[in-house]
């Protein structure tokens, strides 16, 4: 006896409305193309099997690529979405119905995201295929044969052949491919030795070596004796296929139900004693099997049947546990992960337990928190997701908003200014976000203002050391502080001048200048220097004329240079003759 197992190929259907098919949903939960185009074009998700691999992709068009693909709630235990690709791949380990919302996000500036939600179904792995007849029955020869071979398990529905090259079957009989049943009128005695095959809806196979004896004489009598004495419990919504077994009888066998009911959308084969459908109600239905043969001998035998209700899916479990921290003025997003749960499931956070950082909201249907940080601190807070049944969980966490590239004042001193004078300096700061704003704490020297762009100006009145501290804030609240002071000194006396006044003369020409400097004319000319000082007059003359003498004022009478104390206003004459 060899069984088999394989999975067909996943065959696609676009869903026009909300609906179920072979346990797929698909919940029309797509937002539309945005303005750029970009939507998700899978419609509904294949279903899967317990311990059996599962592989499906997510599609999208439009936008910018690549793409960026999430889910909310996680998908069942041992399934993975691939963000990059959107394939979902995995050994789904647990049977349950669930609903995801899966949003796309492009690589455009600003992104565009869309969100399309979709059912997906994992089923109980199907009972296993098996030929349960194991003989049949002896023929005569034209006389009418009917006999079923039956089979338990598999998927419904089965298809029935004679295995090629294992025999036949005798001349005249023939195989049911639908229903299993062998009938015919045999025309030939004799021993048929053959090999039946049966095939489920998902690919499990069972065969089963048989024979059937065509005698010319009827059998003895052999009256038909229901061997089946109760039945495995089925399930709501999961396909049920049970054989009632019987031995004996003679020719065609004929299956009734003389008492009882069966349980809803479950049916009695007349031919082959299957019972079989997709049950619609839970609880137990007793009922009474009667089998007859071609003589009218029959047999009864009460049995029943009990309809399981589908285990419920567990309760939603939040699997986030830590959120990673965001940065102040940066685009933040994560998706909180929750498994279990039935149908759709609804975020929120639960009053009076904390608030997310400022800038930042929750997504009530994706569980997606998200937005720009405007301020930087630790956000204590609790989520809880509830499901379509009124079950939930709730789940404390936190997020931690940082800064990024704060203000930084670089002004570590400033210089000192003089009572009656003009004082003007701005202060400097580098980093910070937006527009810099600046204030101070402590007094400044007297007449001296503040003002918001850091520029500290005015004209002092009063000697003295002012000390402060000066704060510059950015758009996002980040700021800086440094302390820092400006000493202010007494006006300095005007110095005590004298002016010294000097003349040339003569028919020659020639350039008096002095040291110190402030004296150098050829005529006429005038300087001041501090009262006490010593100036030293030069005189020189010009090409073709010589210097004759100092005539008048404070240097009469010198011939060289002349050498003055400057205690009052004084003055001097230089004369210049012809060569």
């Amino acid at each position: 006896m060899k069984r088999g197992y394989s999975v067909g190929n996943i065959v696609w259907a676009v869903l026009l409305s909300c609906s179920y098919v072979l346990g797929l949903a698909g919940c029309g939960g797509d937002s539309g193309p945005t303005p750029s185009g970009l939507a998700i074009t899978t419609t509904s998700l294949p279903e899967g099997e317990v311990n059996q691999g599962y592989s499906a992709s997510l599609s999208g068009s439009g936008g910018a690529l690549p793409y960026t693909w999430s889910v909310s709630p996680a998908l069942p235990a041992n399934l993975s979405l691939d963000t990059a690709t959107g394939a979902i791949t995995g050994t789904p380990t647990t049977e349950a119905t669930t609903t995801h919302t899966f949003t796309l996000r492009d690589s455009s500036a600003p992104s565009q995201t869309v969100q399309q939600t979709l059912g997906l179904t994992i089923r109980s792995a199907p009972a296993v295929l098996a030929i349960t007849t194991t003989s049949l029955p002896t023929g005569t020869v034209n006389q009418g044969y009917n006999r079923p071979v039956q089979a338990s398990g598999g998927t419904l529905p089965l298809t029935w052949t004679i295995v090629a090259g294992a025999g036949t079957l005798p001349q005249g009989l023939n195989l049911n491919q639908t229903t299993g049943a062998i009938s015919g009128t045999p025309t030939v005695a004799g021993t048929s030795s053959f090999a039946v095959q049966v095939t489920d809806a998902r690919g499990q196979s069972d065969t089963q070596a048989l024979s059937i004896t065509i005698s010319t004489a009827p059998p003895a009598p052999n009256p038909p004796n229901i061997t089946t004495t109760s039945f495995p419990a089925g399930t709501v919504g999961v396909p049920y296929s049970q054989p009632v077994q019987v031995t004996g009888g003679t020719g065609a066998l004929t299956w009734t139900i003389s008492a009882g009911t069966l349980p809803a959308n479950l049916n009695l084969n007349q031919i082959n004693g299957v019972i079989s459908g997709t049950p619609t109600a839970a609880g137990t239905s007793s009922f009474t099997v009667r089998v007859q043969d071609a003589g009218g001998v029959a047999d009864t035998q009460a049995l029943s049947i009990t309809i399981n209700q589908p285990a419920p899916p567990p309760a939603p479990n939040i699997t986030t546990t830590s959120l990673p921290a965001g940065t102040i003025g940066q685009f933040y997003t994560q998706t909180l992960r929750a498994t279990g749960g039935t149908g759709g499931l609804t975020w929120s956070l639960v009053p009076g337990t904390g608030t997310l950082p400022q800038g930042l909201n929750l997504d009530q249907t994706t569980g997606v928190i998200s937005g720009t940080p405007t301020a930087a601190g630790t956000a204590s807070f609790t989520v809880r997701v509830a499901d379509a049944a009124g079950q939930d969980d709730a789940q404390a966490l936190t997020i931690v908003i940082n800064l990024t590239n704060p203000p930084v004042i670089t002004t570590a001193t400033l210089p000192g200014g003089t009572v009656g004078q003009a004082y003007n300096q701005t202060l400097q700061a580098t980093g910070g976000i937006g527009a810099l704003t600046w204030s101070f704490t402590g007094s400044l020297p007297a007449m001296l203002s503040f003002s918001p762009g850091g520029v500290i100006s005015g004209t002092p009145t009063t000697a003295g050391t002012a000390t402060f501290t000066v704060r510059v804030t950015d758009t996002f609240n980040q700021a800086d502080t440094q302390a820092l002071s400006i000493m202010i000194s007494a006006a300095t006396p005007a110095p005590d001048l004298v002016t010294l006044s000097v003349n040339t003369s003569g028919p020659g020409n020639g350039i008096v200048t002095s040291n110190p400097g402030g004296i150098s004319c050829s005529s006429a000319c005038v300087a001041s220097f501090p009262r006490g000082t010593t100036v030293t007059l030069t005189a020189t003359p010009t090409q073709g004329s010589h210097f004759e003498e100092w005539r008048g004022g404070a240097c009469n009478n010198i011939s060289g240079t002349c050498q003055l104390t400057m205690n009052d206003n004084l003055s001097a004459n230089a004369r210049f003759e012809d060569d």
